[in-house]
């Protein structure tokens, strides 16, 4: 708690001691929300050195709190809402143009719709500072749009050929097209850099991991490849064996890439293994499209039997499910956990609807005469874009982004020095691809459990002794990294569910019952032998 005393040390006379002012109750409330909670107390600690260690380690402890609590200061940005007058009023009601009337002209420009009948439809991606916006046409049209000016296009090209999927790479200065054939990198302006004739046959979908520099693409093969754009080497091909994909979903709190396919089942890849470190059954048909949130807790899923599906993805369990007027097209979440889905027409946006089951829609918005192809919210803006059949649609959504962004991260109002000076940061600072984990929290830890691994191993040298002393054939290992050992450790590296183990529970309970009615009558069978008579035959 604030203003409690750990080690001798108050975090309320510490506020005091460095801005030379008396707490006030906003302050000590906002120390409350950054307090570590009660720590150790140096009362009674006879040695003189521990007992000025425990001191000056809870003295930097509050020290950090306070200026956790101070540099709220900076953050002086709110995030927006949408809020009915009464409660017959729902917030599902209101249309996007009253919300445009009642915002400044500022924010109304950001809502605005695109009429592009005959090269759609459109899917959509935004710039990672959330200030360009990619859109590609599947009959070839591709455009770099500068978004928040009207949608005022900056560059556009007319490829001729069938575009299914585009993303920004790091910045708006390179992005990347899934066409007919091949996949294609262009720069910013569209002029083609690179064709890779080794991603074939057609790449359904793309997604781009930041912090290490990797593209994924997954297509009608079935196959996973990773591809370094940095140093333009492929880092991991990888058959899924789960026939054609189309569902492709990046987890950014671990670079972990999750696939939907054609059975209901949901896999999660990383890099470093050729077999999915999870595999669990979503829907009863094929899925449409995923989506994670940030930090990487909930996953929202959408099939082709209609139902969308939130799951816990520490846990692996499914939470709760909405159903929605059609079968949804596309799904994304936003910075502040909102949900959005489009299914035909009709775009809805759930609000903490995540680790909850929301009552209803927050919002809801109807395209006429269209069928909604993707649907993805605005880094750090309160804004939705759609890409439908006829076009793009722009949508105001009250407290969807971040209002407050990290120039350490990613910095919207970067110049062109700016950008280049963290291009080279990021490629200094690049992680390379064994970091892909599922608990990446693990990395460069110590195992606290080594007293009982060691118990373990010592279990079964003597078991193996055991059975060497009983005269039993004990097979020879392999040595090296193709040994039935390293291959068993790899395949067992997987999620261990439930079902799972009941079913290794039931093998070995029929192994020992089928052993157990073996030994009598092998045993009969022996003494049949021995007890049969010895026939003599004589030779004339």
């Amino acid at each position: 708690m604030a203003g409690s005393k750990a080690g001798g040390v108050n975090s309320s006379k510490l506020v005091s001691a460095v801005t030379g002012a008396k707490t006030t109750p906003m302050e000590k409330k906002r120390l409350q929300r950054y307090s570590r909670g009660d720590g150790n107390k140096s009362k009674g600690v006879t040695k003189h050195r521990l007992k000025l260690t425990i001191k000056r380690g809870e003295k930097k402890i509050r020290m950090a709190e306070v200026q956790a609590a101070q540099a709220e200061r900076l953050l002086p940005t709110e995030a927006g809402e949408l809020r009915a007058e009464g409660e017959m009023e729902s917030t599902a009601r209101f249309s996007q143009q009253q919300i445009a009337a009642a915002v400044d002209l500022q924010s109304q420009a950001k809502a605005y719709n695109m009429k592009l009948e005959k090269l759609g439809p459109y899917r959509a991606s935004y710039s990672a500072d959330g200030q360009h916006l990619l859109l590609g046409g599947r009959k070839g049209h591709v455009a770099v749009v500068k978004w928040s000016a009207g949608g005022r296009i900056q560059h556009q090209i007319q490829l001729r050929e069938t575009v299914r999927d585009l993303c920004f790479l790091r910045d708006h200065t390179m992005f990347a097209v899934a066409q007919h054939k091949y996949l294609y990198l262009y720069d910013g302006t569209g002029t083609e850099l690179h064709c890779l004739r080794n991603h074939k046959p057609d790449v359904s979908r793309l997604a781009f991991l930041r912090y290490h520099w990797l593209l994924a693409t997954v297509g009608s093969a079935g196959r996973l490849r990773y591809l370094d754009v940095s140093m333009g080497t492929n880092v991991a091909d990888i058959p899924t064996r789960l026939g054609p994909c189309d569902c492709l979903a990046l987890n950014s709190w671990n670079g972990v890439v999750a696939l939907g396919h054609d059975s209901g089942v949901v896999t999660m890849w990383t890099p470093n293994l050729h077999e999915p470190v999870v595999k669990m059954l979503c829907h009863k048909g094929a899925l449409n499209d995923l989506a994670i949130d940030r930090g990487g807790r909930y996953m929202a899923s959408a099939g082709r039997d209609g139902a969308l599906k939130v799951w816990d993805i520490r846990m692996f369990k499914p939470l709760h499910s909405y159903r929605t007027p059609r079968p949804v097209a596309s799904l994304d979440i936003s910075d502040r956990g909102m949900l959005a889905c489009v299914a035909g027409p009709t775009v809805q946006v759930y609000r903490d609807g995540l680790a909850h089951r929301a009552n209803g829609p927050y919002m809801s918005h109807l395209i006429p005469a269209c069928l909604g192809e993707t649907v993805r919210f605005c880094p750090y803006e309160d804004v939705l874009g759609v890409g439908h059949s006829k076009g793009f649609c722009s949508m105001l959504v009250p407290g969807a982004g971040e209002p407050n962004f990290d120039t350490f991260e990613v910095n919207p109002f970067e110049g062109l020095k700016q950008r280049r000076e963290a291009t080279v940061v990021s490629l200094l600072e690049k992680l390379p691809p064994a970091t892909i984990m599922l608990e990446p929290t693990k990395v460069n830890t110590v195992d606290v459990n080594q007293k009982e691994r060691q118990r373990e191993m010592a279990a079964a040298r003597e078991a193996r002794l055991a059975e060497l002393r009983a005269g039993k054939k004990v097979k020879k290992k392999t040595k090296g990294r193709s040994k039935a050992s390293a291959r068993a450790a790899k395949k067992e590296s997987n999620i261990m569910d439930e079902k799972r183990a009941k079913r290794m529970e039931q093998l070995e309970a029929e192994r020992a019952k089928k052993r157990k009615a073996e030994t009598p009558a092998k045993a009969t069978g022996a003494l049949d032998r021995f007890n049969k008579p010895t026939q003599v035959h004589h030779s004339r």
